[in-house]
Formats: C-alpha cells, structure tokens, sequence
C-alpha cells in the first residue's frame, strides 16, 4: 500500500497577464498555460459562454509550458503571440521590464468585485513586484498560488526525516529523489537553509534572500547543488509525481498541486 505525504516549505504564485495586442485575429484567444490548471472540457463551455454573452464567436487555442523560462524565451523572442499567460511573479517582472505586457482590461463583467476581493497575500506578493515605474496591477491579476516543498513515500521515508533542507544531500536518498526543473524554486529554498542563522538574527529576511543573485549566494548554492547530484535520479517538470506513485523514487522536490495528485493516485 502506497501512501505519500507532503510538507509545505516554500510559497510560489501564479498570475493571468496580457500579452498580445493583435487586432488581425480578434476572433481567436490564445491562452500559454501550466498543465492541470484547467480543465479543458472547459474551453469549448467558455466559447459557448462568450457568444452569450457577446453574440461574438471566439475560438481559444490553448498551449501549454513547464518551465517559467521557456515560456518567457518563447514570448521574448517574438515566436508566440499569446492573448493571456500565467507566469511567476518574477517572470512577469521582467516582462514588464522588458515591454512584454499590455495593461488588462478591469471591466470583469459579472463579477466586478473581483479586485476587491484579492487575498492580502496576493495583495502584498503583487507589492513587491518590480515594475519598473509601471503598476503591476494594471498588466496582472492574481490567478492561482501554491507551495513548494517534499514530496515523500512514507513507506521509506518519515517526516523526521524530511524536516530541513538538507534531505537533498541525505546519503539515503542517493539516486531516489526527483527535484522539480525549476530555478526559482530550488535556488530559493538552498539559499534561505544556508542562511538560516542569518535570518534567525534578524540579519537577512527571507524576501531579502529570495531576490538575492549575487555572485556569493550563487556559489553557495552551487556547493549545496553539487552534494545533491549523487541523490538525483532526475530533473522534472511534470513527470515527478507519476514517478513517486510508480516507486521510481521516494522523494521529489516538487509543487503542492503534483503533490496532491500523487497523494490522490497512491491512496491505494
């Protein structure tokens, strides 16, 4: 019998931002999405919902990425023309920097209560964006948020065993840990457990060290990194948590969303 615990470590927030301008297809919305985020029976309703509502007909051509970076190169580079995507929050900062974004309309139709309702977390995450004189508030709304941490078969692991950082490099987990492909979320969580002390002093504060890539902090967590290389069975992006329920590994570093999924398909 399988069963597989998760422990919530680290935040991460998922946003809708405009994209693309183009009036020579205004019948089409191109959406650049992660995968599981919506049901895509939901599409063809949401077709139908809009010639309702506007007795205009709009197709929607939905894609999918992984990888944050990916699908920011993609944008970058001028190869998609998307209508709407939902990247990190420190992607859409460097959109903004970089003249990505258009602003988004506010009028929400049936819901025009919608921006007074926004969590404060979200509220306070969308604070701290860097827009480069520009409001993030204006080109993003908040779209889905979750957590980063283990991912783990308790079968072989206990939480005793999981509770710092430092399960990464853990001589047990030698070649039975899946770490999620993700910058942002590895390089974060190696950064903070390294300064730990720090932080506990007062000295350094987490968001501090969330948005700190200087040369230093990069050595210190390629250290960290190359003592978890002989633990790593793979770098994933999506096929983690199927792995965890097929005993391929007993721990992944990973999103709480992949985390349900793996709880729900191993409760058996």
């Amino acid at each position: 019998m399988k069963r597989i615990s998760y422990i919530i470590m680290a935040l991460a927030l998922m946003l809708a931002v405009g994209c693309s301008g183009n009036d020579a297809r205004q019948s089409i919305l191109k959406v650049y999405n992660w995968a599981d985020y919506i049901d895509e029976s939901l599409l063809s309703e949401f077709e139908e919902w809009y010639y309702e509502q506007t007795g205009e007909e709009v197709e929607v051509v939905y894609q999918l990425f992984d990888i944050n970076e990916i699908m920011l190169a993609k944008i970058e580079r001028g190869k998609e023309d998307f209508d709407v995507a939902c990247p990190s929050e420190y992607i859409i900062e460097r959109m903004l920097k970089n003249d990505l974004l258009l602003p988004i309309n506010k009028d929400f139709g049936s819901t025009p209560n919608y921006l007074g309702n926004v969590a404060p977390y979200i509220k306070e995450v969308f604070s701290k964006i860097d827009g480069s004189g520009k409001d993030p508030n204006d080109y993003a709304v908040g779209y889905m948020w979750g957590t980063t941490g283990f991912l783990y078969n308790t079968r072989y692991v206990t939480e005793d065993e999981v509770d710092s950082w430092s399960a990464l490099w853990d001589p047990k987990f030698k070649g039975k840990l899946f770490v999620k492909d993700a910058f942002r979320d590895v390089y974060s969580p190696l950064l903070i457990y390294a300064n730990q002390d720090r932080v506990a002093s007062g000295e350094v504060t987490i968001d501090e060290l969330m948005h700190d890539s200087s040369d230093e902090s990069i050595a210190v967590v390629e250290e960290l990194l190359k003592r978890t290389k002989p633990n790593v069975a793979g770098w994933e992006a999506d096929f983690g948590k199927e792995m965890m329920t097929k005993e391929k590994a007993i721990l992944n570093l990973t999103w709480s969303g992949d985390a349900v999924w793996a709880m729900e398909e191993a409760a058996d």
